[in-house]
């Protein structure tokens, strides 16, 4: 507990200035062990970027550079872009022409429906569109994904019409300007395509006559699949009682939640809550209008819980109920009874539509001159051939567009090839198909060694090499920064930002001078440049290649002799490129071979160890344990500096203490000589 502090009373003094200043010779103590805190975790954030740099030359221009297949890229040029491009071109395509002939190009099936009326949009129903929705219609829409079912209803839409070709994996759409259908596949190819077809059946009928006890037009999707789920297991369930019992479970529900929001909703139920609230209202209480409303439907819903309980077990104990006088309770126990009754009328016309499997023919088996009901959307009954032809039948007077689906054809050197896709792959090559030829026409792809490509991933490589090295030497040889501490908050208030920013930059910067993890990095990059590699029993460096130094001072930045881009050597022989198409075989092997060494350096240094994580350059462990050092011990020299700032103004409050008193006593002394002078 801390003492009570006198600041002077007595003495005079300024207790708090004198504590101020025997605290802040004290406080330089923490302060340097901040300074640590501080200089730690800016290491930590030079070290983390400079990791991600190595770590991103590791595994791209690096890993890249030590695999032989890197080195054996094609370049392929096609005489007719318009028509052929390609696109891609693999190690594997055989060097030489390609001669190619585009025969047919790949297509999606597409449908265009007739203009339907001015009025029609997607919340227009089918029954308004030429459907009978009591016959138990089904539409059928078939597609290489999956097949999806649509029950017409005497809700079912246009928007449902067009969300079921969605779910069965077209492209659909119904255009509001132009009253107009558009379905498509999303796949090109004469596998790729769809049909759409109408049935009408009796389950579907009887189907539709179990759903409507539901009101399963106004219910959820889950809930609708949940209960079609049900529907379809009764059909050819071995215990149908249990899956009839599930049904009449969910319908009772329904009942239940009806009833009780009749009930609550009641106006002479409703007033006769409040009588009862209001009259159980301790003296002086009141309730705002919200908190009336809350505890009379919470009355109202407990009321109407207890009537359909007795409801519901009278009906299941089947007892007589003619006795009972409450028409709340006769009402949901009627309600519980018919829906029983109901269920059961309906599930055995449902089984019995199912075993007899009165189902008609489709309309376009059926008759061809007869008129679909997908005739009343501005379509027809759409076959998808197996030929990839489509046939259209049953569209009355409605004029229905189509595309068929076919496959791409193309002659690659005299052979005669298919795919679904004008994206064509052939023999190591991947070519866009954009047009077909005529007759005469014939197009050449010429596949030969990217020499270009190999020189970029090189001239990449060096690159890369060089900013990485440049950031090293930066931050190893940087100048020191003896005398620059990590600013307080009282320094910063005297100093502009500028100033500020210039003051720890300076810090930063020299943060990893002379660093010796950074040392061993260095030493590791720098060794590419000494290695040797003996192909043919000649040996090999990037010196032998036109890859060298050219200024010790520049502490191991490479140049590529004879490239504008390195410009203190552009006007040499460029020997790296004369290498690439003359003797590609052995810069492909050395340079293999020094990345590989490099690759092989940086993983060893990448290593998990008690100091560093893996895939990690530096000792991240040994920094975090560090900079948790540090701050456990700012808490300790925290703890004590509150100690001593307490223990010195306990010592003031002695002294104030102490001066009161005598002051007290040296003014009793004076009165009482006063007194006896009298």
């Amino acid at each position: 507990m801390a003492s009570l502090r006198l600041s002077g009373l007595a003495s005079g003094m300024d207790t708090d200035a004198i504590v101020e200043q025997l605290m802040k010779a004290q406080r330089l103590k923490a302060t340097k062990i901040q300074n640590k805190i501080t200089t730690t975790e800016w290491k930590q954030e030079k070290w983390k970027a400079l990791n991600s740099k190595v770590y991103s030359f590791y595994t791209n221009q690096l890993s890249k550079l030590r695999f032989q297949s890197s080195f054996l890229i094609k370049k392929a040029v096609s005489s007719n872009t318009s028509k052929v491009e390609v696109i891609t071109t693999n190690s594997n395509a055989p060097d030489g022409t390609h001669n190619i002939k585009v025969k047919q190009l790949a297509s999606a099936q597409f449908v265009t429906g007739d203009k339907l009326g001015e009025n029609v949009n997607l919340s227009t129903k089918l029954k308004d569109l030429g459907f009978d929705v009591t016959d138990g219609t089904t539409i059928h829409i078939e597609t290489a994904n999956k097949p999806v079912n649509l029950d017409v209803r005497e809700s079912t839409t246009l928007g449902d019409f067009i969300n079921a070709l969605k779910s069965a994996g077209l492209n659909a759409n119904f255009d509001t300007t132009h009253k107009r259908i558009f379905i498509s596949s999303k796949e090109s190819g004469a596998g790729n395509g769809f049909s759409i077809t109408t049935s009408a059946s009796e389950v579907v009928k009887y189907k539709n006559l179990v759903r409507d006890l539901f009101n399963y037009d106004s219910l959820s999707s889950a809930e609708k699949n949940t209960i079609d789920g049900y529907l379809d297991s009764y059909l050819t369930a071995n215990d149908k009682t249990s899956v009839r019992n599930n049904l009449l479970n969910i319908r009772h529900q329904q009942i239940r939640d009806n009833f009780i929001e009749k009930y609550i909703n009641d106006p002479d139920n409703f007033a006769a809550a409040e009588e009862v609230i209001r009259n159980g209202l301790a003296e002086g209480e009141n309730l705002s209008a919200e908190e009336m409303q809350e505890r009379i439907s919470k009355y109202l819903k407990q009321e109407a819980e207890e009537k359909l309980d007795k409801a519901y077990k009278a009906w299941q104990n089947n007892e007589d109920i003619s006795s009972e006088t409450n028409e709340d309770i006769i009402e949901a126990f009627n309600a519980f009874k018919n829906s029983e009754n109901s269920l059961d009328e309906k599930l055995d016309d449902y089984l019995a539509a199912y075993s007899s499997q009165e189902v008609n023919p489709k309309d376009s088996q059926d008759d061809v001159t007869k008129t679909s009901k997908l005739a009343g959307l501005g379509l027809g009954e759409i076959v998808n051939k197996k030929d990839g032809t489509v046939e259209v039948t049953g569209n009355g007077n409605k004029k229905v567009e189509v595309v068929n689906a076919q496959d791409a054809v193309i002659i690659y050197n005299n052979v005669e090839l298919t795919g679904s896709s004008n994206t064509f792959s052939v023999n190591g090559l991947t070519l866009s198909l954009k047009g077909v030829t005529s007759d005469d026409e014939q197009i050449s792809i010429t596949v030969s060694n990217n020499t270009e490509g190999i020189y970029n991933m090189i001239k990449d490589f060096i690159k890369s090499y060089n900013e990485l090295l440049l950031e090293f030497n930066s931050a190893y040889y940087a100048e020191s920064a003896r005398g620059y501490d990590p600013l307080t908050d009282e320094d910063k208030e005297k100093m502009t930002d500028d100033q500020i920013e210039k003051w720890e930059k300076k810090i930063k910067d020299s943060l990893l001078r002379r660093d010796t993890t950074l040392g061993s990095l260095l030493n590791i990059f720098r060794s590419i440049t000494s290695d040797t590699v003996t192909v043919n029993d000649r040996e090999y460096s990037l010196a032998s290649f036109g890859i060298t130094t050219k200024d010790y001072n520049e502490k191991g930045i490479l140049y590529i002799s004879g490239d504008e881009d390195f410009s203190a050597l552009a006007l040499s022989d460029n020997k790296l490129r004369e290498a690439i198409n003359n003797d590609p075989d052995t810069v492909m092997q050395v340079f293999n071979t020094l990345a590989a060494n490099l690759y092989k350096s940086l993983t060893e240094k990448m290593r998990s160890t008690s100091l560093s994580s893996a895939l990690t350059v530096y000792n991240d462990k040994e920094l975090e344990r560090t900079l948790k050092d540090y701050k456990s011990e700012l808490r300790r020299m925290e703890s004590k500096l509150a100690d001593l700032e307490e223990k010195y103004y306990r010592q003031f409050s002695a002294m104030e203490s102490a001066l009161e008193k005598l002051n007290s006593q040296s003014s009793y002394l004076s009165a009482l000589l006063g007194t006896n002078n009298r």
